[in-house]
């Protein structure tokens, strides 16, 4: 008995040491996202065994930097003066200021900068509760899946971007997200699997409201049902909506409703991209030239094609291509009148060249 006791003793003084221990302060050269940078130029020069090991790395090193911030801002806010100061991040950060607490601090605004207060209900305690689940690091695993689907292991590759989709909470930019969900669905094109891959398209739309306002839809499917030529400079000068992160499953999704002969989704799909970009070249028209004026849809295209970056993002993101789909989808409804001018308009005025040459074609 006298033994298991000094087992158990010995157990317990062996606990209490080591919990003393204190994490240590990661290196700069040895921080995740900078042997993620390494992982990602790894990828790129095309040595995938590298970018794998390295991407393991730096989710290891996450687990550690995470450790580590645990313990830093459990020893600040741990002190009764602190606790009397509550939970709310003002009250807490003004106490850690009196007490020199810069690394508490430094943490605390880290996070507040990346996901704001209200991310946490300006909680410094459930900002503590979140933390300690950060132990993951989605844009590692995305770069590992893209290794796994560029060797052809597809299960592999779903697997990891599944777990970056589930995780995505944790992203240190939010709008990744977007990328690992686009990376799903090019893995479900890829593979023939036209439901998942359809499915994997109006999970990026869920977000977008234009997509999903069928007020609007109808509002502009109206004046192009009216079939009048004097209509297309009225559609584009009426309707404006912001852009959002979704043109590509927007344009993707178009051309599948297209190919199932679903005409009116697909034309509301082109429709929709056309009036998003055009309100985003609208306000970068007006950031340069805080004169200009929309007159007609013809003016504003020439005006937009006088800037080449204005172009490249228009051929990026389908612009171009939807606007003259656009003008196919309407005619193919039976408005020739309206589809008739917006063709002739993107003949003499897209930046695109290949789409004006295809809308001079139609003319002619």
């Amino acid at each position: 008995m006298k033994k298991i006791a000094l087992i158990c003793s010995l157990f317990f003084v062996s606990n209490f040491v080591f919990s003393q221990i204190a994490p240590k302060k990661p290196e700069s050269k040895e921080l995740s996202w900078r042997i993620l940078e390494n992982a990602q130029v790894a990828f790129d020069n095309g040595k995938y065994g590298e970018a794998i090991n390295l991407a393991n790395k730096a989710r290891e090193n996450r687990k550690k930097e995470i450790d580590w911030e645990l313990y830093v801002l459990d020893a600040a806010l741990s002190p009764l003066a602190v606790r009397k100061a509550g939970e709310l991040f003002p009250n807490v950060l003004e106490v850690l200021k009196e007490r020199d607490e810069n690394e508490a601090i430094n943490l605390i605004n880290k996070y507040l900068n990346l996901y704001s207060s209200e991310r946490f209900d300006d909680s410094v305690y459930k900002l503590i509760a979140w933390l300690k689940s950060k132990k993951v690091y989605p844009e590692a695993d995305f770069l590992i899946g893209r290794v796994y689907q560029l060797e052809g292991e597809y299960k592999v590759a779903y697997d990891f971007y599944e777990r970056a989709r589930t995780e995505r909470e944790y992203l240190d930019i939010p709008n990744n997200v977007y990328d690992i969900l686009y990376a799903l669905s090019d893995l479900a094109k890829e593979t023939g699997k036209k439901e998942e891959y359809e499915q994997a398209l109006l999970v990026i739309l869920d977000n977008d409201k234009n997509f999903k306002n069928s007020g609007l839809h109808n509002a502009f499917i109206k004046i192009i049902e009216t079939d009048r030529p004097e209509n297309v400079d009225k559609f584009f000068l009426l309707f404006r909506a912001p852009c959002s992160d979704s043109l590509r499953a927007m344009f993707e999704i178009g051309n599948l409703y297209a190919d199932r002969n679903e005409e009116k989704k697909a034309l509301i799909c082109s429709s929709l991209i056309s009036i998003e970009s055009i309100t985003h070249i609208y306000d970068f028209l007006l950031e340069h030239d805080s004169s200009f004026e929309y007159t007609t849809f013809s003016d504003f295209l020439r005006e937009a094609g006088k800037y080449d970056e204005i172009i490249v993002w228009g051929q990026k993101n389908h612009v171009w291509e939807s606007i003259y789909l656009m003008a196919e989808r309407i005619e193919k409804r039976g408005q020739s009148k309206f589809a008739e001018q917006l063709y002739k308009i993107i003949a003499e005025s897209m930046p695109d060249s290949y789409f004006k040459a295809k809308a001079l074609y139609h003319i002619q």
